[in-house]
């Protein structure tokens, strides 16, 4: 889950790759969630637009895991 007020520029690009990194090499995890509450984010603006620059995309609503429903939040998926 990401923090409604998460500050993008908080956020160190090296880490974050790191953070990736470890999901695929140590974890070996397939696809990494980022899970925001829909209502206090707008998807196209701050962490979720800043997301979609290094590879994540909108989850589609049909897919959303069970426990997380499509009108309660927003789901960016990144395939590692």
């Amino acid at each position: 889950m990401v923090p409604h007020d998460q500050p993008v520029l908080g956020i160190s690009k090296k880490n974050f790759v790191d953070l990736l990194e470890f999901a695929e090499d140590k974890l070996e995890m397939e696809r990494v969630l980022a899970v925001f509450d829909k209502s206090r984010i707008n998807p196209t603006e701050g962490f979720p637009r800043t997301l979609r620059y290094v590879g994540f995309r909108p989850y589609a609503i049909d897919e959303h895991p069970e426990g997380l429903p499509s009108d309660k939040y927003f789901i960016m998926s990144y395939k590692v």
